[in-house]
């Protein structure tokens, strides 16, 4: 009787110890490679906790986890992976990770007219292309300067100038004068004043700043897959796009933003996100 009743005491104990290892959290030290040695910025997700962190330049990470934890490496340039915390990883507490190119395999084509190869190499020959000549490869004056969308000019064209300027010229740039003094006249930009109200200028404001969220709501889909958002942050596919409309409409965003840090972008939506969700779902209420 004693002999059993100490054999499921030891039991008891070792499935004890066994439930409270893992519980114990650690922070694991991580390195991502791969062939390309793109290595930075690669999304490193805690699939139990929803834990998550970006790797640096050199492809090193950190995040905290239990045995048995779930990781899943995420990027756009690799084929998606996930690991298994085992006893090994737990004890080393340290893991390197290697990714695979995510190659998109394609069916095989006829390549034509011209009697092309598909080889880029030879085709080029053939083709005899020149170079493509730019304004910065011929080193012109501005050749750096942004070229501005059809948006954003037509809002100079409408807000072009001030509403009120003095004039002392002529058209040709000549000292108007009358009896020989000097005039000066009052030039009013009729221009700007109707379209500011008729209401086009503000509709023109309005157009470039959605042209800016689309392109801002492009790099964040580059960065991030909207299938990462979705599987990180328990956000359904269909409420993505709105998900990504309301962090931009954040008066906080736009510095977030234009820092350009990938591990400050992701915190600050995975921080969005909860209350993005508590928001939804008082409205389906």
């Amino acid at each position: 009787m004693r002999k059993q009743f100490r054999f499921f005491f030891t039991l008891l104990a070792i499935s004890s110890f066994s439930g409270f290892g893992q519980e114990i959290t650690t922070a694991l030290e991580g390195r991502v490679r791969s062939l390309r040695n793109d290595v930075s910025n690669i999304l490193i997700v805690n699939l139990n906790s929803k834990e998550s962190t970006i790797t640096d330049s050199l492809g090193q990470f950190t995040i905290e986890v239990r045995l048995k934890d779930t990781l899943q490496i995420t990027a756009v340039q690799y084929v998606t992976s996930k690991i298994t915390i085992t006893d090994a990883i737990f004890a080393k507490n340290s893991v390197v990770i290697t990714l695979l190119e995510n190659v998109i395999n394609l069916k095989e084509v006829t390549v034509t007219p011209y009697n092309l190869t598909g080889k880029i190499d030879l085709d080029i020959e053939r083709l005899g292309l020149e170079p493509t000549v730019t304004s910065s490869s011929l080193g012109l004056p501005n050749a750096d300067i942004e070229v501005m969308s059809q948006s954003e000019r037509l809002l100079l064209e409408a807000d072009r100038g001030k509403y009120v300027r003095l004039g002392t010229m002529d058209d040709h740039g000549k000292l108007i004068q009358i009896l020989g003094y000097a005039t000066i006249s009052v030039i009013i930009n009729s221009h700007k004043i109707m379209n500011r109200a008729s209401g086009r200028t503000k509709s023109l404001e309005e157009r470039v700043a959605r042209d800016e969220q689309m392109t801002m709501e492009k790099e964040i889909i580059t960065k991030f897959s909207k299938q990462t958002i979705v599987e990180t942050f328990d956000i359904p596919l269909t409420h993505v796009d709105g998900f990504l409309t309301y962090c931009m409409s954040q008066t906080d965003f736009l510095a977030v933003a234009q820092q350009e840090n990938s591990i400050e972008i992701w915190e600050y939506l995975k921080a969005r996100s909860i209350e993005f969700k508590e928001t939804n779902s008082s409205k389906e209420k």
